[in-house]
């Protein structure tokens, strides 16, 4: 949920906000990392990358949105910023929620310019050199930027499970997975995004669709060895905070929606995959990636 962890006099109550604005920061940072992986391609100005692209940015700031709202005094957040007395970066590298807040505030600018690049790209506007026939995507510079904003991007994608994995809350504690399946869940949430954009949009050519939907599968598969992982690794007291009422409910869902739909669905990126049923694929693990934020992040809260 990324700076929305920040500390409170009540000390955890993270209601639906929160576990929304994870999951829409997820989705924002496995599109992008999904742009930078085609960037190394050469694909960096792929209607996919550009759908990415153009989708990163109102998405994290819809999830800032939330972010403010749910602090109630947003000032906090710059206050892990910024110290106040000094006026100088407040970086502590030993804490979680510190390099948290400065991924979520560093990955925003990458994730503009971008945004403002792909406007280009289509011949919105120009500034001055940077026009359409010359944009920073598709070039060298554009690869290093990628690769930088992409490991923002990772960064966004994993610092909310680190940083519940690193409470004292049964169900958050009891496992070091949490990160490792917040990322993967990024990126196939992120994923899933694109195939909805690129399914309904249909201007996509069918060969990088079916691509698209082979990643999409794979992370999909991930995912799901690593909610299984996840579990096992709770240990029977952790277990029995997940495992019960309409939390194991929702990690059903999960199971179905984000794991079993979306591969009968694609089917690994058939041959004959549609666009219909690649948008459909896409819709289910979008709900299922909801779905297992929901069961993890109110959970513990629920036995706490």
């Amino acid at each position: 949920m990324n700076p929305a962890l920040i500390e409170r006099a009540n000390a955890v109550h993270w209601e639906w906000m929160v576990y929304l604005e994870m999951w829409i920061a997820g989705i924002a940072a496995g599109a992008y990392a999904t742009a930078a992986l085609l960037e190394w391609f050469g694909q960096g100005r792929s209607p996919i990358a550009r759908a990415a692209h153009l989708l990163t940015m109102p998405l994290m700031a819809l999830a800032a949105l939330l972010l403010i709202v749910d602090l109630s005094r947003p000032e906090r957040f710059f206050h892990m910023i910024v110290q106040v007395k000094t006026w100088l970066p407040s970086f502590k590298p030993w804490s979680p929620m510190s390099i948290g807040s400065w991924l979520v505030l560093a990955f925003p600018v990458f994730a503009f310019v971008s945004f403002v690049d792909a406007l280009i790209d289509r011949g919105m506007f120009r500034l001055g050199s940077w026009r359409r026939e010359r944009t920073l995507h598709g070039s060298s510079l554009g690869r290093i930027w990628a690769t930088l904003g992409g490991l923002l991007a990772l960064g966004v994608g994993t610092y909310s499970g680190v940083l519940l994995s690193a409470s004292e809350f049964p169900g958050w504690a009891d496992s070091s997975l949490i990160g490792a399946l917040f990322v993967v869940t990024a990126l196939a949430t992120g994923m899933a995004a694109l195939l909805v954009i690129s399914g309904l949009g249909r201007a996509v050519a069918p060969p990088d669709l079916r691509d698209l939907a082979r990643a999409a599968t794979f992370m999909v598969v991930w995912q799901m060895v690593l909610l299984v992982m996840f579990v096992i690794s709770l240990g029977p007291s952790g277990a029995r905070v997940y495992l019960t009422g309409p939390y194991l409910l929702a990690l059903i869902g999960a199971a179905i929606l984000a794991g079993i739909a979306p591969i009968a669905l694609l089917r690994f990126g058939a041959t004959r995959l549609r666009p219909a049923t690649a948008a459909l694929g896409g819709i289910t693990m979008l709900l299922g990636g909801f779905l297992l934020r929901y069961a993890i992040v109110m959970g513990p809260q629920a036995h706490g």
